[in-house]
């Protein structure tokens, strides 16, 4: 059970407060209470609070679940508009409430959605429509706060689908800085400054712009992947032993897209037990992020395994993306990866490559500490990165334990939610914790530049995709 207010209460009809299960309790509130018209975070629903209109009182609950931590969805309506009066009872409910339903395939069959969230939750507010001396007008009759599940954190909350918005206004200036040819990250930073908003405190993410990007793409472009697919099976007709595979969606459009040679899966024999899986890059002319695997041989040289092209960002994607280099490299795992701090990508390596020791890259970790502790820290920000590095190579678990509380007292760096995030991740990129597995050198700083470089030069052949294979 979720910790914070907990409560269930529910009036009837008449006017006489009921409880609605042996959980709750019963409340009564007097009749004079606040007609709500604007809503506010602070306040938490009660019965008889009354509101103006459905939609009132929707915005109303919907501020009080972000900042408890879920998000509401519209349920039970009693009564249809235009018969008799109308709508009269609205339930807003917990977006985990309620059950996955099976549907039916084209076959007849009955099949599973996708993962859904739904665990049956029964977290709501029900509204009731009343007139009195003909003024119509919406009471709460029914509240219950009591989840059965956690609630999300503030950081978290906000990335839930009810919440990552895009209003007109910020869709068209983001197709006019499109336009100007600006990254995503730029667009989020000048509009950050625009708005005059924290960092990271847009009602949308990366993601969802772009997504919208890719709403805005040339139409004349979509031959491109088709050449591309094209192209593949050339090679392949050429030579047995190139690799590929795609997907496509419901359109008849390309979803995903992996490839690999006959020398890489040779060398992937020999050097495939320590690989980077770096998915850092996008084809930002396609608005298609690009997964590149490499490793490392015995002389220190960079690499490549495969390429893997992916229409969208999140745990299915990056599931074919590894399952099909597996299928690539004969169902050999590596013994370690490196990626960057993807969450959707760290599940999917859970579900899909369950033996292998996955690990985060340091070099990606601090390219951004720029951006969550320079502000922050001012003037001590260069001898905290020292800190950090020296950290980052200790030899001992104790060692760097006890040190990195010293750190966190030094700096007041107690309730930063960049530092908490880091050490509840530590054994996935401090080297005290990786030092028993082997990663042929790749957790080196040095090394992470290398690879980085060797991407950055495929990447520089992207004005066609059919070009940027033959590079």
């Amino acid at each position: 059970m979720s910790e914070g207010t907990s409560m269930v209460m529910e009036s009837s009809e008449n006017g006489t407060d009921l409880s609605q299960d042996d959980n709750g309790t019963i409340v009564e509130m007097p009749e004079d209470t606040i007609l709500s018209q604007q809503t506010s975070v602070n306040l938490v629903p009660f019965i008889g609070q009354r509101f103006v209109s459905q939609d009132a009182a929707y915005e109303f609950y919907c501020s009080f679940a972000k900042q408890c931590g879920f998000s509401i969805r519209r349920h039970r309506t009693r009564g249809k508009d235009g018969i008799g009066r109308g709508v009269t009872r609205r339930d807003f409910t917990c977006h985990r409430g309620g059950y996955p339903q099976m549907k039916l395939s084209e076959d007849g069959k009955m099949q599973r959605n996708r993962k859904s969230s739904r665990c049956g939750c029964r977290a709501y507010m029900r509204i009731v429509k009343r007139a009195d001396f003909n003024v119509p007008e919406w009471r709460v009759t029914a509240f219950s706060n009591i989840h059965n599940h956690e609630l999300l954190k503030a950081n978290e909350v906000c990335l839930l689908p009810a919440y990552c918005t895009i209003t007109p206004d910020d869709k068209a200036r983001i197709c006019m800085f499109a336009k100007a040819g600006m990254s995503v990250r730029q667009m989020l930073r000048l509009m950050e400054l625009e708005k005059g908003i924290k960092l990271g405190c847009l009602p949308f993410t990366e993601i969802d712009v772009r997504n919208l990007l890719q709403s805005f793409r040339n139409v004349n472009r979509d031959n491109d992947p088709i050449d591309l697919i094209a192209m593949c099976k050339k090679l392949k007709d050429e030579n047995p032993n190139f690799q590929y595979d795609f997907k496509l969606d419901g359109h008849n459009r390309l979803e995903h897209i992996a490839w690999t040679y006959a020398s890489s899966v040779q060398l992937y024999v020999s050097f495939g037990d320590a690989v980077v899986f770096d998915t850092t890059h996008r084809l930002d002319a396609y608005d298609m992020l690009l997964g590149v695997w490499v490793g490392v041989d015995n002389h220190g040289m960079t690499t490549f395994f495969g390429c893997v092209l992916l229409r969208d960002e999140n745990i299915q994607s990056f599931s074919w993306g590894l399952k099909t280099f597996l299928g690539f490299m004969k169902g050999k795992a590596p013994q370690t990866l490196l990626t960057d701090q993807n969450m959707w990508l760290k599940e999917a390596i859970a579900i899909e490559m369950p033996e292998t020791k996955h690990a985060f890259s340091i070099c990606h970790i601090i390219s951004k500490f720029s951006d969550w502790f320079s502000v922050l820290l001012g003037s001590r920000y260069d001898d905290w990165k020292s800190d950090f590095y020296r950290l980052y190579g200790l030899e001992l678990l104790e060692e760097f334990e006890e040190e990195w509380r010293e750190m966190i007292d030094k700096y007041g760096l107690h309730d930063n939610k960049h530092i908490i995030s880091l050490y509840a991740l530590r054994t996935f990129w401090a080297l005290p914790f990786l030092r028993p597995y082997f990663f042929a050198g790749l957790t080196s700083l040095c090394q992470s530049e290398t690879t980085t470089t060797f991407i950055q030069r495929i990447l520089s052949a992207q004005s066609r995709l059919d070009r940027f294979v033959e590079q």
